[in-house]
């Protein structure tokens, strides 16, 4: 199956897909050893930063690699692409989804340039992804408040996703990047209006730190594809941390990963478990 079929099957059985942000190999380790304990399709993403450290191409190779391995649909997202040139190097690379991110443009450029990005990936039977209203904060763990939300407009999107053709559109009901002490509060009522004006599918973006009962509510609206980095990097770091303090000596690292690597693939797990794909691929 594609991964738009996987999206309509999402949407008609009413369970998300996880789009789990990886940054090194250990991280995509864990990730796929998840999707692959669950029976799970997964999105494996990666950022601005991340692609530029990993390399597209490389991580298109690694991905690719996984997938005949395990024979789990795996599926490569590039994330927030923020510039035209960005969003090209992962239509180049074969990426199979391609987010770009014009919502710090002004409007008729964030419009224009994904009309641009749509019909390049279209022609490559690539999927894409806007945005429009800005969603907040970083994929940290945050000590200060929580940022402005900028919420979505459902007329204003409306018409840009019928303008560009776009097939996935990263909503913003409350859901912000990173982690905070205050928790996320997610605008149902905003949600249903969306799910009114726009047939496309939807993608949640900064779901680290937002209930299990909110996510299981928002699902049904049409939500395909959830995001998440803060809560895998939360636990990559804490217990690298960990395992470092107690094999001080140790210098070979492959032989400190496994803890690691245990500890997101939980994450990931439970995330899987929560969105509804678990057992999904037979």
């Amino acid at each position: 199956m594609t991964v738009r079929e996987w999206f309509e099957k999402a949407r008609q059985e009413k369970f998300a897909i996880g789009a789990f942000n990886v940054g090194n190999l250990e991280t995509l380790e864990a990730i796929v050893a998840a999707a692959k304990s669950k029976r799970s399709p997964i999105l494996v993403e990666s950022s601005s930063g991340e692609t530029k450290f990993m390399g597209a191409y490389n991580l298109r190779a690694l991905v690719h690699e996984y997938r005949e391995r395990e024979g789990i649909p795996i599926f490569l997202n590039l994330d927030h692409s923020p510039s035209l040139e960005e969003a090209r190097m992962g239509i180049e690379a074969d990426y199979d989804l391609i987010h770009f991110d014009g919502s710090k443009l002004p409007y008729e450029e964030n419009l224009q340039l994904m009309k641009t990005v749509v019909k390049e990936a279209k022609s490559r039977d690539q999927m894409t992804e806007g945005e429009l209203e800005n969603i907040s904060g970083s994929s940290e763990v945050h000590k200060d408040e929580m940022p402005e939300i900028i919420y979505s407009d459902p007329e204003k999107d409306a018409r840009f996703v019928k303008e560009t053709g776009v097939d996935t559109f990263a909503v913003s009901i409350g859901n912000v990047h990173g982690l905070y002490a205050k928790p996320k509060k997610l605008d149902f009522d905003l949600l249903g209006k969306l799910r009114q004006k726009m047939d496309c599918f939807f993608s949640l973006h900064g779901s680290s730190g937002i209930s299990d009962e909110q996510i299981k509510k928002a699902i049904p609206f049409g939500i395909v594809k959830i995001n998440l980095n803060t809560e895998i990097r939360k636990a990559y770091r804490e217990t690298l941390e960990q395992v470092l303090q107690e094999h001080k000596g140790e210098y070979a690292m492959y032989k400190i990963m496994p803890p690691v690597i245990e500890a997101v693939q939980d994450v990931v797990e439970k995330k899987i478990d929560l969105f509804g794909s678990a057992g999904t691929v037979a």
